[in-house]
């Protein structure tokens, strides 16, 4: 009982850091974007997108390292599920996120490209070496896009925001604090989520599935509703897709390289990969339907508007998702 009373105040304190940190990650990133000259999109699909990234790429990392394939492939795919069926579908509950359409137009047919390309080079059941040089090789192509981006970019899309009194070479100082506390939190709840778990004699399969997965999208989650709080909706939004583009040519890639190729299940083929690829098609709908459906109006607005019902659509294909996880337990 002492053990679970230690988890449950580590899993308290996680929370407490978790929200905070954030919280201030955004006030900080919306002063770091106004002192270097580009918008906070630009900010969250390159700063705190990657950040957000780093407890898969670390998981990932020590998987493949420990001949643990399973977990290095099943977190990268497992986090960008989360990512879009939960993060995006509870941001999309709490307010209609509305999007810039030049970013919707320029980003979100990489990640569609990225999903698909993944799941070809995975239809054999193997990611050899050479198909993880391929995905690195389009992470490498979309920084240099990026890049190019920002070069041309500057001040495209006019927004007003709250900043703070500091400098440059203090917010980013802060960035990376607040990034590092990000981390912190989100590993003192799964520490303690895991801990209260096995407390109350919850077998470790089911704790890896459903406390670890989870836990590793703490970032985004916390940083994307803490940006739709702010009324930054494009930084929820970009959050998803950087974070979701860096798992897959980034984290999935990783175990790729590390060993003589990466074995795929077929569990992983048939139910995994096709849930992320339902998702991502889902969320796309979600933007473009609304276009479709009021192409003149919709060329007339700078803005797209993904709706309360789209979250239910994400939240329902992520819960039909999870209970078909969860079935054979």
């Amino acid at each position: 009982m002492n053990a679970v009373l230690v988890s449950i105040i580590t899993l308290a304190a996680g929370f407490i850091i978790l929200s905070y940190s954030a919280d201030r990650l955004l006030a900080v990133a919306a002063t770091l974007a106004k002192q270097c000259g580009v918008s906070m999109l630009f900010i969250g699909i390159t700063v705190i997108a990657f950040g957000t990234s780093a407890p898969e790429l670390i998981v990932s990392a020590m998987a493949a390292l420990n001949g643990a394939e399973g977990l290095a492939v099943g977190n990268g795919l497992g986090s960008n599920i989360i990512n879009i069926g939960l993060v995006l579908g509870c941001c999309a509950l709490m307010a209609p996120l509305s999007v810039h359409q030049n970013y919707l137009y320029r980003q979100f047919p990489f990640l569609l490209l990225a999903v698909l390309l993944c799941a070809g080079l995975m239809k054999n059941q193997v990611l050899s070496f050479f198909d993880a040089l391929i995905l690195l090789a389009g992470l490498c192509a979309y920084g240099v896009y990026l890049a190019n981006m920002m070069s041309k970019q500057q001040q495209d899309i006019s927004e007003e925001v709250d900043i703070l009194d500091m400098n440059k070479h203090r917010a980013i100082l802060e960035t990376l604090m607040m990034l590092v506390l990000l981390l912190v939190g989100a590993n003192m709840m799964v520490h303690g989520g895991v801990g209260v778990a096995r407390g109350l004699g919850i077998d470790e399969l089911t704790i890896g599935l459903t406390v670890v997965a989870f836990g590793t999208s703490l970032p985004e989650l916390a940083a994307a509703l803490a940006a739709v709080r702010r009324g930054h909706h494009d930084i929820a939004f970009a959050t998803v897709i950087g974070s979701n583009l860096f798992n897959i040519l980034g984290v999935i890639a990783l175990p790729g390289l590390l060993g003589d190729g990466l074995q795929v299940s077929e569990q992983v083929l048939q139910r995994d990969i096709p849930a992320m690829v339902i998702l991502t098609l889902a969320l796309g709908v979600s933007f473009y339907w609304p276009l479709l459906r009021q192409r003149k109006q919709a060329r007339a607005k700078t803005k797209v508007v993904m709706h309360r019902k789209s979250g239910y659509l994400l939240l329902g294909l992520f819960s039909g998702y999870g209970l078909i996880l969860l079935s054979p337990l």
